[in-house]
């Protein structure tokens, strides 16, 4: 039953009563469909295999131009909450003046992040890049799991786009279909109604 169901719908059926418009709407379903089935699964893999090469690139990249080092803090970190009293929530750390080693040997001096209420002379880790400037430390990456994301976003909006496309199409097609209707109701409703 669902198979002649769905045979019947096909854009070559030859039904004596499918109009114009709905062979359009037949292969416009097909078109949508086959695309669905074919380029969403492509994309995807396409996205994926991009994603995760250029985030795994940037781990690379990250791990060979950014290091941590120690720095040693020369003055007292402040507190975060000024006197006991209750604070609204802000930053976790506070920037402090600090002496660390470059990869170069090179003695630096700068302010880096370090938590409220460290005394001066505490040992902080900072991230530093081959100049020894303090970066922010690198940002802890799944690329496996930045793929599936992005394969999976690509294939929803090729589909939610061809969904789309195919339910605007079929909107202007209704409308033709409507005012051929009415059309054809001024021509036979007089002789129906008697009027």
């Amino acid at each position: 039953m669902c198979s002649r169901r769905i045979a019947s719908r096909m854009p070559w059926n030859r039904n004596p009563l499918r109009r114009g418009s709905d062979t359009v709407q037949a292969w416009l379903t097909l078109v949508v469909v086959l695309a669905t089935l074919i380029v969403a699964p492509w994309l995807a893999g396409h996205v994926a295999h991009t994603t995760y090469r250029s985030g795994m690139r940037a781990m690379a990249w990250e791990e060979q131009h950014h290091r941590p080092v120690t720095a040693v803090l020369l003055e007292d970190a402040p507190d975060l909450v000024p006197g006991g009293a209750e604070a609204p929530p802000g930053p976790d750390t506070v920037s402090v003046p600090a002496r660390w080693t470059g990869a170069d040997g090179t003695v630096r001096t700068g302010s880096v992040p370090a938590a409220g209420g460290t005394p001066a002379g505490d040992a902080v880790t900072v991230w530093v890049d081959d100049r020894g400037t303090v970066v922010r430390p690198p940002v802890r990456r799944s690329p496996t799991l930045d793929a599936w994301v992005a394969a999976t976003m690509a294939a929803l909006t090729l589909v939610a786009a061809l969904v789309v496309t195919r339910r605007i199409l079929v909107w202007r097609l209704d409308r033709r279909r409507l005012r051929s209707w009415e059309t054809e109701w001024l021509v036979v409703g007089p002789r129906w109604s008697r009027r």
